[in-house]
């Protein structure tokens, strides 16, 4: 009896561990507006997962912690420069260089009418990277 019990002790605690570590490595972010559209709309949810600059490219979307004080706490933009890579045209204006430097990435809304991005901000900083994204986990619904 006291053998049956510790396995399922070890068990639970061995589920608990593999939930904690889920939860460090993923997260769902819901989107708050357009500036995604019509790849991703407000509403939808997204798998996400924790990452640091290293493992981001090009055409992933990428979730950023907002430099601006108010609304929503992330931004969730898709990268179009990773350190080492030419600066795109329409940000080069922003922070004057024609290379993204270490440390540093750039980000574009794919609605550039409605997202605040790398073409007003500049560069984003790797300190401000959360998580790439994953998988759209549910469609707004219409």
């Amino acid at each position: 009896m006291r053998r049956a019990w510790l396995m399922a002790a070890g068990g639970v605690a061995g589920l608990a561990l593999l939930a904690v570590r889920l939860r460090r490595t993923y997260l769902v972010i819901r989107v708050h507006g357009d500036s995604m559209a019509p790849t991703l709309t407000d509403g939808d949810r997204l798998l996400s997962r924790r990452t640091d600059l290293a493992e981001l490219r090009n055409g992933q979307i990428a979730v950023v912690v907002s430099p601006r004080p108010t609304g929503s706490h992330y931004l969730i933009k898709r990268v179009a420069a990773v350190p080492g890579d030419p600066v795109p045209a329409q940000v080069r204006w922003v922070v004057g260089d024609d290379v993204v430097p270490d440390g540093r990435f750039v980000l574009i809304g794919d609605n550039t009418e409605a997202s605040f991005d790398s073409r007003e901000h500049g560069y984003f900083h790797a300190a401000d990277l959360h998580a790439v994204t994953v998988r759209k986990l549910k469609e707004a619904a219409a």
